[in-house]
């Protein structure tokens, strides 16, 4: 069985735990099979909303661009990242790669924020200052008791009225009815979201409406390269030939 995707994997396992030990049923994990894909799509969907692309390929393509006096037209602001701060929630493996490649690649300043329920950590910031001080706020963290629910209505209004947010974590982190409203009222500057509290979403998403502006949403695909998945393979693979020469690799039960 594998496990992981869902905003229930606490609960899951919570149940399969205390069962696999009680049965002597072996149970391991996998880890860091996908962070140069989810590094990608970060960057990927920050440079789409930060550049307004699927905004101006649709006025290239329906009319917009042909009807103009000028050679070009300047309809959405388009604004550079240099310079500007990112604000990294989940400071594991794949915050810091994101972290890594914002600062590299794009020139940004990183701020952590501290865990939820932790004692405060030299060097981050608390979740609140975070949303206030960032221009590109991205989740990195798992979901839990504590994190359930972060990002809502008075964290949304917290934020810059430009800012991004971006979710390639888990879905139940964020109010997604509060984030359609705060996108509704132009009070954020953009979204991406690979997550939802529902997946795959039967019942439908308040990120589905159409008149939200300056947002890309995606079906769970920031882990999903080829190159990923096949590491995800590889790593199963070699957890079953660790587990039948008797040994112990990635065991958690």
């Amino acid at each position: 069985m594998r496990l992981g995707g869902a905003g229930q994997f606490a609960e899951v396992w919570m149940r399969i735990e205390p069962a696999a030990r009680d049965h002597g049923v072996a149970v391991c994990n996998i880890r860091d099979y996908c962070t140069p894909s989810v590094t990608q799509h970060v960057l990927g969907v920050l440079l789409a909303l930060t550049h307004r692309l699927a905004d101006y390929s649709r006025d290239a393509t329906d009319g917009t661009w042909a009807s103009s006096p000028h050679f070009t037209i300047l309809r959405h602001p388009i604004r550079e990242l240099g310079g500007r701060t990112l604000g990294v929630v989940g400071w594991g493996v794949l915050g810091k790669a994101v972290a890594r490649a914002c600062e590299s690649a794009l020139g940004m300043q990183v701020i952590v924020a501290d865990r939820p329920g932790a004692p405060h950590v030299e060097g981050r910031v608390p979740l609140d200052e975070l949303l206030t001080r960032a221009d590109v706020v991205t989740l990195h963290c798992p979901v839990n008791e504590l994190t359930t629910g972060m990002i809502g209505r008075r964290e949304l209004a917290l934020m810059k009225s430009d800012a991004v947010l971006i979710n390639t974590a888990r879905g139940a982190l964020i109010d997604v009815a509060a984030l359609a409203d705060a996108l509704r009222a132009r009070r954020l500057g953009g979204a991406a979201i690979d997550v939802l509290p529902q997946e795959p979403p039967v019942d439908g998403s308040p990120l589905f409406a159409d008149d939200l502006p300056n947002l890309l949403v995606t079906p769970h695909t920031a882990w999903a390269a080829r190159e990923s998945r096949q590491r995800c393979l590889d790593s199963m693979a070699e957890n079953v030939h660790s587990f039948l020469e008797g040994g112990r690799l990635m065991r958690v039960v």
